[in-house]
C-alpha cells in the first residue's frame, strides 16, 4: 500500500466521529439521523434539481441546453474555493499533527496528496448530493425537451458521473497551489492572518463580480440572468469559464454527448492535479517550516505581561472569557461559529432588496403592513422556522464540548462544578447568537411593518427557540463529542452533532409552524391568541428540557475521560 493511501486512511479515521454503538445513545443517534436526511439532505437534493430542471429546460428552450448547469456549476465551484481556502491552507499547514508527520521518512508531496484527498473527500460530500441532482434535473428537463435519446446517451450519463466526483477538484487544486505560493512569497511575514485573509479576497471577488454582470439589466432577477446566459453576455460565467476551464468542457460532454469533451475534461483535472503535487515537491516542505516558524514567534510584548498587575476574576467568569477569546480568535471558529450568524440580518437585507421588483412577493409585504391576519400567520410560521434554525447552525452549543479535543477530561478537574460549567457553555451560546436574532427581528419589521410589540414578541419568540437549541445541542455534543481532531476546521466538519441538532430544531420548528396553523385554521383561533400560545408553550418547553437535560449533561460530563 502507498505511503499516500496510508496517510490518508489515518486522516480519514481521525476525521470520524465516534458514536455510540448500542442502548438509548445508540437509538437517539440513529433517529436524527434519519431526520438529518429526509429533512435537510432530502429537500436540498429535491430543491436543487427542481431548479436545474427549470433552468436547463428554459435554456434548451432559448436554445443554449448547457447554458442551465454550466451557471450551477460555476456557483458550486466559486462557493468551494472561498469555503475551501482556509480549509486548505489550515490543514497543510498548521495542523496539529504537522510536527509529527513533518520527521516521517515520506516525500512530502505525498503528505500533501494525502492531505488534499482526506480534505477533498471530506469537504465535498454534500456538494457530492448537490451535484448529482443537478445532472438529474438536467436529465428530466432534456428527457422532456428531446425524448429518451437525447436524455438518456451514455457518454452524457459517464460524463455526469464524473462531474459529479470531480467537479469541486479543481477549485481546492487553486486552493492548494495558492497556498503553497502564499506561504512561499510571504515566508518573511509574522502573522498568520495575512494568509486567512485570502479567503475573504476571494468571496469579494466573486461576489463583486456577479453583482457586476448585472450591472446593465436593471437588476439581479431569475429572468435576467436567463436571458443573460442564453445570449452568453453574463460576464460572471465568462469569467468563471477561464477560471474553471474543465466547467464548459464538461458541460458540452453531458449536453452534446460529447466523448473528446469528456477526455479533455479528464485532461484538464489530471493536468491540475499534477501542478498542484509538481509544486508541493518544491515548496511544501520549506512551507511547513515557515509555518513553524509562524507558531513558534507570535508577537507578545511579554515586558508588559510581567509589569501588568494580575487581577483576579471569578473563576465562572474567567471560564466565559477564555471560552469566547478561543471562539473569536480561531479562525475556523470564528468564521463557522460567530460571524456565520451575520448571514441572517444580511440574508433578509438582501433577499428584500433583490424582490423589491417581484409582483408576488411585495403583494405579500404589503398585506403584511395593511395588517391581514392570514398573511401575518404566514409571517409567523417564518419566523417560527428561523427561530429554530439560524442558531442550530453556528453549532456553538452543539460543539462546546468537542472545542475542548483531547483535553476534554479537564471538565472534571477545574475548580467548577459541572452545572456552573454548563451554565458558562450555555451562556456563551446565548450571548454570541441572540444579537444577531435580534438584528434580524429589526430587520424583518423594517421591511413588513411590524408594529413594535410585533417585534418584541418575535425577539421573545427567538430568545426561547435559542435556549432550546442551546439545550438539545450541550446535551448532544457532552454524549458523543468528537476530541480526535488534527485542526479546529476538522473539529467542526467531523462533527455531526451540529447536523444532528440542527435536524431536530428542523423538526421542532416545523411542528410549531404546523401548530399554529391548525390553530388558526382549523381550530379558528385569533391569531393574537395562537401566538399567546406559541409563546407560552415554548418557555414550558425550555423550563422542561432545562431541568431533565441539566442532569443527563452532567452525567455525560462525569463520564469525559
Amino acid at each position: 500500500m502507498s505511503p499516500v493511501t496510508l496517510l490518508y486512511k489515518v486522516f480519514h479515521k481521525n476525521f470520524e466521529m465516534p458514536l455510540p454503538k448500542k442502548g438509548v445513545k445508540h437509538s437517539l443517534y440513529t433517529s436524527l439521523g434519519l431526520i438529518a436526511v429526509f429533512c435537510i439532505m432530502l429537500p436540498c437534493c429535491i430543491i436543487t434539481g427542481y431548479l436545474s430542471y427549470v433552468m436547463s429546460l428554459a435554456m434548451m428552450v432559448e436554445g443554449g441546453s448547457a447554458g442551465g448547469i454550466i451557471s450551477e456549476l460555476h456557483i458550486i465551484a466559486a462557493f468551494s474555493m472561498v469555503l475551501g481556502m482556509p480549509v486548505i491552507f489550515n490543514v497543510l499547514f498548521f495542523s496539529s499533527d504537522r510536527e509529527h508527520l513533518s520527521t516521517l521518512p515520506i516525500k512530502s508531496w505525498q503528505l500533501l496528496a494525502a492531505r488534499f484527498r482526506h480534505t477533498f473527500v471530506a469537504e465535498s460530500v454534500m456538494e457530492f448530493l448537490l451535484l448529482f441532482s443537478i445532472f438529474c434535473g438536467f436529465f428530466v428537463a432534456a428527457f422532456e425537451n428531446g425524448g429518451a435519446a437525447q436524455a438518456l446517451h451514455p457518454v452524457s450519463l459517464i460524463a455526469a458521473l464524473i462531474g459529479t466526483a470531480t467537479t469541486p477538484l479543481l477549485p481546492l487544486v487553486y486552493c492548494a497551489v495558492l497556498s503553497l505560493i502564499l506561504m512561499a512569497v510571504l515566508k518573511k511575514v509574522r502573522s498568520a492572518k495575512t494568509f486567512y485573509l485570502s479567503s475573504t479576497v476571494l468571496l469579494i471577488f466573486f461576489i463583486a463580480l456577479f453583482v457586476y454582470a448585472f450591472k446593465d439589466m436593471g437588476g439581479i432577477t431569475m429572468e435576467n440572468y436567463v436571458s443573460s446566459m442564453a445570449d452568453e453576455s453574463n460576464f460572471f460565467l465568462r469569467i468563471c469559464n477561464v477560471i474553471f476551464f474543465t466547467t464548459p468542457l464538461l458541460c458540452r460532454a453531458v449536453s452534446d454527448h460529447s466523448l473528446l469533451m469528456l477526455l479533455l475534461y479528464c485532461a484538464g483535472n489530471i493536468a491540475a492535479l499534477a501542478l498542484m503535487l509538481f509544486l508541493g515537491r518544491l515548496l511544501y516542505r520549506e512551507g511547513l517550516y515557515t509555518a513553524a516558524a509562524l507558531g513558534g514567534s507570535k508577537k507578545s510584548s511579554s515586558r508588559e505581561l510581567l509589569n501588568r498587575k494580575l487581577k483576579q476574576s471569578p473563576a465562572p467568569l474567567s471560564c466565559f472569557c477564555k471560552e469566547c477569546r478561543i471562539l473569536l480568535r480561531t479562525r475556523a471558529y470564528a468564521s463557522n461559529c460567530v460571524f456565520i450568524n451575520f448571514l441572517w440580518p444580511v440574508g433578509l437585507l438582501v433577499f428584500f432588496r433583490i424582490t423589491e421588483e417581484n409582483e408576488t412577493i411585495q403583494s405579500f409585504l404589503n398585506y403584511c403592513r395593511e395588517g391581514n391576519e392570514r398573511a401575518r400567520l404566514i409571517l409567523f410560521m417564518v419566523m417560527i422556522l428561523i427561530s429554530f434554525i439560524a442558531p442550530a447552525m453556528n453549532s456553538l452549543a452543539a460543539t462546546a464540548f468537542t472545542r475542548e479535543g483531547s483535553h476534554v477530561d479537564m471538565v472534571n478537574y477545574i475548580p467548577l462544578s459541572h452545572r456552573t460549567q454548563l451554565l458558562v457553555k450555555g451562556a456563551v451560546s446565548v450571548l454570541l447568537t441572540a444579537p444577531f436574532l435580534i438584528l434580524s427581528v429589526i430587520v424583518l419589521a423594517l421591511c413588513t411593518g411590524l408594529t413594535l410589540l410585533d417585534a418584541i414578541l418575535y425577539c421573545f419568540l427567538s430568545l426561547a427557540a435559542l435556549i432550546l437549541v442551546t439545550i438539545l445541542g450541550l446535551g448532544l455534543d457532552s454524549a458523543s463529542p468528537h476530541t480526535l481532531w488534527s485542526d479546529e476546521y476538522s473539529a467542526l466538519r467531523g462533527n455531526l452533532n451540529s447536523f444532528f441538532n440542527m435536524a431536530a430544531m428542523l423538526v421542532t420548528g416545523l411542528l410549531f409552524g404546523g401548530l399554529a396553523f391548525l390553530l388558526y385554521e382549523i381550530a379558528g383561533l385569533p391569531l393574537s391568541l395562537v401566538r399567546l400560545i406559541i409563546l407560552i408553550l415554548l418557555p414550558l418547553l425550555d423550563l422542561l428540557a432545562w431541568l431533565k437535560g441539566r442532569k443527563l449533561i452532567a452525567a455525560n460530563m462525569e463520564k469525559l475521560f
